[in-house]
């Protein structure tokens, strides 16, 4: 079976819009061309009645039936003028031996029409109630196909020169029209190699704008997308490495310890669902900051680094508790990984937050270092719940707190407030 053969969108509207064009000429032109040829003809007919009119007038009715020698009038535009008796015999003038229409003429009325080759007006001469005579005007009907033929090839002409400015015209626009899609195809091509900075141009067309715009929403969506999930890997490696450490250790003892390895199974557990909600990229929900804080103090203390907790607040706040656990596990991971002595973490409220602060003994930050990965992760998943991550104090003992909105009121507690 033959496939048809593809044409771009260039060569499609290209060809449509010379289509179109030709289309409405045929359409107009063939029309015109029938009443211009009609125009010639009429115009003929009515200067050969005008010149068969002016031969009646010279031509007297008596010296018609007398058989005299008849003087014919000179015709116009090279018309041919004859004579011609009641019979239809040719007395003088140019014209045929016998004319049919001219023998028409007895009715006393004017006839015209093709006679022979030519396109002729008889007019009668008239002797008081009967017809002497009459006299013919023609022209040939070649010289009349010529006119029209003549104007015809004009009207080709002026046809054949709009098709070719529509030529020119369509190619210019094909071009407009077929550029925007031919650089969304480029641009789609790029973004599936993985160039997700798509920069597009706007051209002024509503559908290829409109095109544009969604490909650079979707290829922003894409990379964003694609960052998260990179973000996720390596924040899952780097939380999901300190249980799994430990659970091995335990393990790994020359008597193994089964129940701290079963206790960090769990904390591992925790830690992959927590990571699988935070996943979603939210944060949002309500969460005890002093339970949170005192899991984390059981799970973290050890007889070599103690990890203490001060609470000063009985206050709920507004993150979800997997967001607020790993946050609060990075922070004291980070102190007890880089710091020394005993691990503080303080509970306590701040206008309308709540301060969660994990302090160590230790030489604090060298510098001005940026963060770990430890803390960008808290830090995200912290401003996505609206709060904020704070370096209280550098070095030494240094002091870092999440810094996290109040959860506001149930709504029955604010009704039952109001009643009192």
């Amino acid at each position: 079976m033959r496939r048809s053969r593809i044409r771009s969108t260039r060569t499609r509207i290209h060809n449509a819009i010379v289509l179109v064009v030709t289309l409405a000429l045929l359409l107009f032109g063939v029309p015109l061309a029938v009443v211009l040829d009609r125009l010639v003809t009429s115009q003929a007919v009515a200067g050969l009645q005008r010149d068969a009119t002016r031969g009646v007038a010279a031509v007297p009715d008596n010296i018609l039936e007398a058989g005299t020698p008849v003087r014919v009038p000179p015709g116009t535009n090279d018309f041919l003028i004859a004579v011609y008796d009641a019979q239809g015999l040719r007395v003088a003038g140019a014209g045929p031996m016998r004319s049919a229409l001219a023998g028409s003429a007895v009715d006393g009325h004017e006839h015209d029409g093709h006679d022979g080759a030519d396109l002729a007006v008889v007019v009668p001469v008239l002797s008081d109630t009967t017809v002497a005579g009459s006299v013919r005007a023609a022209v040939p009907l070649a010289r009349l196909r010529t006119q029209s033929y003549r104007i015809w090839g004009l009207l080709a002409a002026l046809a054949l020169s709009v098709i070719a400015v529509a030529v020119l015209l369509a190619r210019r626009s094909a071009i407009r029209i077929a550029r925007p899609f031919e650089n969304l195809t480029v641009a789609a091509r790029s973004l599936g190699d993985g160039q997700y900075d798509v920069h597009l141009p706007r051209w002024g067309i509503t559908e290829a704008d409109a095109a544009g715009e969604a490909l650079r929403d979707s290829a922003r969506q894409i990379e964003e997308l694609l960052e998260h999930e990179r973000n996720f890997v390596r924040d899952a490696s780097h939380q999901l490495r300190t249980p799994l450490a430990g659970f091995l250790l335990a393990l790994e003892q020359p008597t193994p310890d089964v129940p701290t390895a079963i206790a960090r199974a769990r904390d591992l557990e925790t830690t992959i669902a927590d990571l699988v909600l935070l996943r979603r990229r939210t944060g949002h929900g309500t969460a005890d900051p002093v339970m949170i804080a005192q899991a984390a103090v059981r799970r973290w203390s050890t007889a070599g680094r103690l990890v203490v907790l001060r609470s000063d607040s009985d206050r709920s706040v507004a993150i979800s508790e997997p967001a607020l656990r790993q946050s609060l596990d990075v922070l004291i991971d980070n102190a007890l990984r880089h710091g020394s002595g005993t691990v503080t973490v303080t509970v306590e409220p701040y206008g309308d937050s709540v301060l969660i602060e994990v302090a160590d003994e230790g030489h604090g930050f060298p510098g001005d270092a940026p963060f770990g990965t430890g803390l960008n992760l808290a830090t995200g998943v912290i401003e996505r719940a609206g709060g904020s991550v704070l370096i209280r104090r550098r070095a030494p003992q240094p002091r870092v707190a999440l810094l996290v909105p109040e959860a506001p009121a149930p709504q029955s507690l604010l009704q039952s407030g109001s009643k009192r």
